[in-house]
């Protein structure tokens, strides 16, 4: 099939509707009614020549074809995307988009604002457009050989994947929370053996270190997220790490102090690809990222320290 610019039209609403679960969340979306929705999607199954879904009482869901068109769509309009942000590098212009990958619960991290990092490069490139996502770290390198995202920021890399540049930032303190209402809460000088007796829960990627430093040979639950973490040392049935910036400003937990310090710190990193910079989109975010100080937070001091390391800046 030649592929057109309806036929491109028609592509983005499949995507949308996709991502968005289906037709009835895709009108939403794309402030479309459901009937103009259902005939485009109808007019890209007759272009394709194939059916692309099931949709209907039943619910919506992808045919096998259809998931490998949706698989092409992703590949097609990152590759659009990094064509409009080459082009915009080359005329000088700073437009095109963004793909911003991060892990959740920074926005606590008032000690490194990354809202007003993105704040002051918005302001330099008003008509770029910024996608950002939330990623587990498991994931992060993966998305960035592969083009997915332009740079991703995280901690928890134990060890640096080819193609990959990794940008030093700062570090991040973890220590171990439970619940107001758990055994441990107003303990003090806790021993790190104890620990054994209360279920634990970890982030999938970081499952194995963590257990490993609290003495535990296997976890009570697995998350991906930090917020799930949180929800469940919540519900005081588990203790767990958590960042302390975001910890700290959960009333209901608090933090569990043992004999000997279980608390470490996570380096954080910004990650893009080799050769990445040349893209002047990107570089110019890049460089916003290398200008952003360390500040004290009066509540956590010592919730995020500077990672020793000369950072050599590229300039615009």
């Amino acid at each position: 099939m030649r592929v057109h610019d309806f036929d491109l039209k028609l592509l983005r609403t499949f995507r949308a509707i996709v991502e968005a679960g289906g037709v009835v969340g895709a009108q939403l979306t794309l402030n479309v009614s459901q009937s103009t929705l259902s005939t485009q999607l109808a007019d890209l199954e007759k272009r394709l020549g194939f059916r692309v879904c099931y949709r209907g009482r039943s619910g919506f869901a992808l045919t096998t074809a259809g998931q490998q068109i949706y698989d092409a769509c992703q590949d097609l309009f990152s590759a659009a995307d990094r064509f409009q942000n080459t082009a915009a590098s080359i005329s000088g212009e700073l437009r095109g988009v963004l793909r911003l990958g991060i892990v959740d619960a920074m926005i606590t991290n008032r000690a490194w604002d990354l809202s007003a990092i993105i704040g002051e490069f918005n302001d330099r490139a008003k008509k770029t457009v910024i996608e950002v996502y939330t990623d587990s770290p498991g994931n992060m390198e993966r998305l960035v050989i592969e083009g997915a995202r332009d740079v991703t920021i995280a901690g928890a890399f134990t060890r640096k994947t080819t193609g990959i540049v990794y940008i030093p930032l700062f570090n991040e303190q973890h220590a171990l929370f439970c619940s107001n209402e758990h055994v441990l809460a107003g303990r003090e000088a806790v021993e790190i053996a104890e620990l054994k007796r209360y279920a634990f829960v970890a982030r999938r990627y970081l499952h194995r270190y963590d257990l490993e430093r609290v003495g535990h040979v296997s976890s009570g639950a697995v998350v991906e997220e930090i917020e799930s973490q949180a929800l469940l040392i919540q519900s005081g049935r588990f203790i767990g790490y958590l960042p302390v910036h975001y910890g700290e400003t959960i009333p209901s937990l608090t933090r569990v102090t043992t004999r000997e310090s279980v608390e470490y710190y996570s380096p954080f990193y910004l990650l893009h690809k080799n050769n990445a910079e040349e893209n002047l989109l990107i570089r110019n975010f890049i460089n916003r990222v290398r200008e952003a100080k360390i500040l004290k937070s009066k509540e956590y001091p010592q919730s995020i320290q500077p990672l020793e390391s000369v950072i050599r800046k590229k300039r615009r």
